[in-house]
């Protein structure tokens, strides 16, 4: 436009229609005024207007002073809006820094936050649920509970001191919510949970029938896989995994996690998997390990057979002041044969984490249905 044959580079006076809400006369004025300067002061207040006017006069230098500011203070306030403006104005290393924050931070800060739940669209909150680099805490119902309170936002002034569990327990509606017009919108983020290990407790179950949100033909095939989980595991056809690519691990984990707020040390357990394992975890100031625990005294059914095979992905986080993640240890996929109460080192805990620290945990217990038969795997996982 302002240069080469374009009409208007022969003008004095060029008009510019501009209908992007985000640039404004003050960013225009900073902007324009960047041409005359060496350098140029920005505030993060602002950067998203900087971003956008930067991007309609190309000025890829601006463009790069504002990714830098973006990527530095990315936080709970500013991480929605950064990864919206990412997207429109296509700057890829602001949107994965975003996403990250969100994958981190969605279990651990935002289930706390209605207001904050509700600044995330159905598309990202679909993205987040399905991304294996999601940091679950606790469990996969725990995901459940969160989108219960992202959709009662979405819905609900968040001011409103409407108890959520007594919204959903009175709920109207005779039909599960997420097939209704109005519930469709919200649908995806649902879709995307995966379903099987939503049904490992009861209570879970009930819940579940009472919110009468998700459709059962959702959960009827999630109750057939798990039903012929147990059946193998029962007839001694499946000890648990032995190969599965990364992408499958990924798409089939059961997906856990912890926030420990002190050094110490903390045993916890999972073992509502109904195929008669129950793990230990223990953490110390120096490693984290797991136990198949097998004691008589046990009130949960117990598998008798000798070894189980799992394959487990264990990742560290240490965050800073911004919730970002300041460090990150990866155990990668570990094969593990688990022998009745026998201990097995994860890892040793690098000396640059500090607390609280967040533990995620991707675990695959048996052999997917779709890989019982027949071995498609050609990865090589680390043997321990």
């Amino acid at each position: 436009m302002f240069s080469g044959s374009w009409r208007e580079a022969n003008e004095k006076v060029i008009s510019v229609e501009i209908t992007d809400p985000n640039i404004t006369i003050n960013s225009l004025t900073i902007v324009l005024g960047s041409l005359y300067q060496d350098e140029v002061s920005l505030e993060p207040k602002e950067v998203i207007s900087i971003l956008a006017t930067s991007t309609l006069f190309q000025l890829q230098g601006l463009i790069d002073e504002c990714v830098d500011i973006m990527n530095e203070t990315t936080n709970s306030e500013t991480v929605v809006s950064y990864y919206n403006a990412a997207v429109s104005y296509g700057v890829p290393t602001v949107k994965a820094t975003a996403k990250r924050w969100l994958e981190v931070n969605l279990l651990g800060y935002g289930w706390r936050q209605p207001s904050f739940l509700k600044e995330i669209s159905p598309d990202l909150m679909a993205e987040l649920v399905v991304s294996p680099d999601l940091v679950v805490l606790q469990t996969e119902f725990c995901i459940y509970m969160m989108l219960r309170l992202w959709l009662f936002a979405y819905m609900h002034n968040c001011e409103e001191t409407l108890n959520v569990d007594e919204y959903f327990k009175n709920q109207k509606w005779t039909i599960p919510f997420l097939t209704t017009e109005e519930g469709q919108k919200y649908a995806a983020p649902f879709k995307a949970l995966r379903m099987k290990y939503l049904l490992l407790h009861e209570r879970d179950d009930k819940i579940l029938y009472s919110d009468n949100l998700i459709p059962p033909e959702w959960l009827y095939s999630a109750y057939r896989e798990q039903w012929l989980h147990l059946l193998r595991v029962d007839g001694n056809k499946d000890r648990g995994p032995v190969q599965m690519t990364e992408e499958e691990f990924s798409k089939e984990c059961f997906r856990c996690g912890r926030c420990v707020e002190k050094p110490g040390e903390h045993i916890w357990r999972w073992k509502a998997f109904h195929y008669g394992l129950d793990l230990l975890m223990t953490l110390d100031t120096t490693s984290l390990r797991i136990e198949r625990n097998h004691r008589i005294d046990s009130d949960h059914i117990k598998a008798n057979h000798k070894e189980h095979k799992i394959l487990i992905k264990v990742c560290l986080f240490s965050l800073n002041e911004q919730r970002q993640v300041k460090h990150v240890q990866d155990s990668r996929i570990l094969r593990l044969r688990l022998r009745r109460n026998t201990e097995h080192e994860i890892m040793t805990l690098d000396k640059q984490l500090c607390y609280p620290l967040y533990i995620s945990v991707n675990m695959q217990l048996v052999t997917p249905l779709t890989l019982a038969e027949e071995d498609t795997s050609t990865d090589i996982l680390s043997d321990t």
